[in-house]
């Protein structure tokens, strides 16, 4: 694995998190892939997950701060996606805001990557509750219901991608996608392959700002969006 590494990390209202997170994972990137720009993206937060970004990263000159209106979770992070393209990353590192995900999983990442193209987390274990390991399962085998592709873990935020296997994806997610990670991880499995480290998913810092019932309740429109969009 070589080339410039972007760290894409979409936020919103995470103040109680996102400080321990950029805490955490600048040391661990700085050990394991010093070559690697943080790419912060406020989703229009309404406490002070802004200004917590602006003020670490005039002291951290890897980390970079988009402030943004709120366009949602999946397609905060396209736009993340291609920011980092357009600068000429070489590879793609997106993880959240909340904690849970752990960097102590880095060095896994990274040498399968030295031999895979797209490396994804898949949550064998995790500390948050049965709600989000149904909600995770279901979406999964929603999304296999509609689109005939099967992602074992399809909105997993733990995801390392080549540039070479997000260039043309981007352009195939529609701007009103509602769960734009499930879409990318179906096209990534479609026109390339999935490689899987199990990871442990920690509990959140914070209170969740997306509940459990909004995917369900976005059923009908993701299972829409998927069969006309993996077509």
């Amino acid at each position: 694995m070589t080339g410039k590494l972007w760290v894409v990390m979409p936020a919103y209202n995470e103040e109680a998190s996102v400080s321990h997170v950029v805490k955490e994972w600048l040391p661990a990137l700085r050990r394991s892939y010093p070559n690697f720009v943080f790419l912060a993206l406020n989703d229009g937060s309404k406490d002070s997950t802004q200004a917590i970004l602006n003020s670490i990263a005039a002291r951290e000159q890897e980390l970079r701060v988009v402030d943004k209106p709120n366009s949602g979770h999946g397609q905060t992070c396209v736009l993340g996606y291609r920011m980092a393209l357009k600068e000429r990353a070489e590879w793609i590192l997106q993880i959240d805001s909340d904690a849970q995900c752990d960097p102590v999983y880095l060095d896994r990442f990274f040498a399968q990557a030295a031999k895979e193209t797209i490396v994804y987390g898949f949550r064998k274990s995790r500390d948050d509750g049965w709600k989000r390991l149904f909600i995770s399962r279901f979406v999964t085998v929603f999304t296999f219901a509609a689109t005939g592709i099967w992602v074992k873990d399809c909105n997993v935020p733990y995801r390392l991608m080549h540039k070479s296997c997000l260039e043309n994806i981007v352009d195939l997610v529609p701007s009103d996608f509602h769960l734009a990670n499930v879409l990318v991880a179906v096209l990534q499995q479609k026109y390339f392959e999935i490689s899987w480290v199990p990871i442990h998913f920690r509990n959140r810092i914070g209170t969740a700002s997306v509940k459990s019932y909004s995917f369900v309740k976005h059923g009908i429109q993701l299972y829409r969006q998927l069969r006309s969009a993996a077509q």
